[in-house]
């Protein structure tokens, strides 16, 4: 499996999963609206640490990257 589909499967599994837990609630009531949803910077949290890197800054750079 490539990292895309990885990263593509891992995205979808932390959807369905976060969809579940929130349901209908919305968590954000006020202020600017994020350019990243919750479950982007949830795979980019699995996928750095699967990836071995031990750091915010790093996962960040490696997505910024790529």
């Amino acid at each position: 499996m490539s990292i895309e589909d990885l990263i593509i499967t891992i995205y979808c599994r932390i959807e369905e999963i976060y969809q579940e837990i929130v349901k209908e609630i919305k968590l954000r009531l006020r202020g600017t609206p994020p350019s990243l949803s919750d479950g982007e910077i949830l795979t980019m949290l699995v996928v750095g640490e699967y990836l071995g890197l031990g750091s915010d800054k790093k996962i960040w750079s490696y997505f910024s990257q790529h």
